[in-house]
Order: structure tokens, then C-alpha cells, then sequence
């Protein structure tokens, strides 16, 4: 059931999984959602129809740990980053991209911390306020107060908001070099429709200066 599979991934035991280290307690992190967020990896899987929750999940972290590598694993630490934090920015990047722009959102994700702003994502919002697919939030709902609103906290959320894919985990720790070292700090959605059909559907346009985002946000807001 879900209740069994949630149950299991919030309180199981995976310590014998290298990448585990990385997971805050839950005395280290109380306000974290669910504690497999993020390492569940998204794939596609054979299980006996009465496979028990904890072998599910195993396949899952199994998996996982195949794809996060001993290369990534190095890669993390020269960025200075935890296992964690890469997994909570790939789930971030996820979220906010199409595959095209992983990169690029990655670089201006890098370059945002680099430079001390907040990250200011639209994404950890929708996952705490289970917000449906809105695009527009209200003032009260950006100033909530919550460990994973990063319009009001430095860095990263308190953990992923969503299990990443390998191409959301590879960006989040190769960004485009190119975006990060000219500088690029912004990005808004092309076309706010939610058809899929559109040519614009979840394209971004990517800004270096404020000024440049906000005649971005403007020429975008109706499209």
C-alpha cells in the first residue's frame, strides 16, 4: 500500500548505501518532507505483485546508487557540495526545465549561490503548497515560512523536491560553463500556457542583468 511504501522510506534502514551518509537524520532535519525524497530513482522496474514495500524501495535506491557514481561523487566535493545538495538542486533543475535547459538552469542555479543571492525558485513552492499547476503566486504564499521556500532562505531547500533524473543529476553537477562564466542569474518561462502543444511550452529565455529579466518577465507575462 502507499501508506507501507511511504512508511518504509521515511523510517527504513538503507545505511549500507555510500550516499546515505549524505541523508540528514531526522533530528537533523524535522521540517524535511520525506526523508527518500530525491534517491527513489525514476525508472522503470520489474517487481512481483507481492513484492513488499522495503524490496521496491531497494530496487529504487539500488538503482540510484548506480547512477550516482564514484565520478559524481568526486564531482560534488570539488563543487564543494554534499551528496544532498546535488540530489536537492537536480530535483530543483528538474522541475523548472525541459531537458534541453538542465544546463543552463543548473548554471544559473551555480552562479546565484556563488554570487550569495537566494535562489528565488518557483518549484520548492509548488511542492509545499501542492499548488496544482499554477504558474502566479501570491505575496503570502512566496513569504510562507518553510525550509523549502528559497525566496526567503540562503541556499539550497532542506532536501529534493522530486526524484531527478540521470540528466537533472548529471546538470546539477556539470553546468554550462559558458551560462556560468558569462554570468547568466535569471530565466522566465517563454509561454505560461499548460498545452503541451504549444512550440513554446516550457521553453525558457535566460537573462544576465535584473533589467534584462524584468523587460523578459514583461514581453512573456500574456503569452
Amino acid at each position: 500500500s502507499a501508506e507501507d511504501f511511504l512508511k518504509e522510506a521515511n523510517t527504513g534502514d538503507f545505511s549500507q548505501y555510500r550516499f546515505w551518509q549524505y541523508v540528514p537524520d531526522d533530528k537533523d532535519a524535522p521540517d524535511r518532507f520525506l526523508k527518500c525524497e530525491g534517491y527513489l530513482f525514476p525508472d522503470t522496474y520489474e517487481v512481483y505483485a507481492d513484492a513488499s514495500a522495503k524490496s521496491v524501495i531497494t530496487k529504487m535506491l539500488i538503482r540510484f546508487n548506480e547512477i550516482f557514481s564514484d565520478e559524481y561523487m568526486d564531482r560534488a566535493q570539488e563543487l564543494n557540495m554534499t551528496v544532498d545538495q546535488a540530489v536537492t538542486m537536480a530535483s530543483m533543475i528538474e522541475r523548472e526545465a525541459k531537458t534541453a535547459d538542465f544546463d543552463k538552469v543548473s548554471a544559473v542555479f551555480h552562479n546565484r549561490l556563488n554570487s550569495g543571492m537566494k535562489l528565488q525558485s518557483d518549484a520548492p513552492l509548488k511542492y509545499i503548497l501542492d499548488a496544482g499547476n499554477t504558474l502566479d503566486y501570491t505575496s503570502d504564499q512566496m513569504a510562507v515560512n518553510s525550509p523549502y521556500n528559497t525566496y526567503n532562505i540562503d541556499g539550497l531547500p532542506i532536501g529534493p523536491i522530486c526524484n531527478p533524473s540521470a540528466a537533472a543529476i548529471k546538470a546539477a553537477l556539470y553546468p554550462d560553463s559558458d551560462f556560468m562564466g558569462e554570468g547568466y542569474l535569471y530565466f522566465v518561462l517563454k509561454s505560461r500556457t499548460q498545452d503541451a502543444n504549444d512550440p513554446d511550452f516550457g521553453k525558457l529565455v535566460f537573462s544576465k542583468s535584473y533589467e534584462d529579466f524584468l523587460k523578459n518577465k514583461e514581453a512573456y507575462k500574456n503569452s
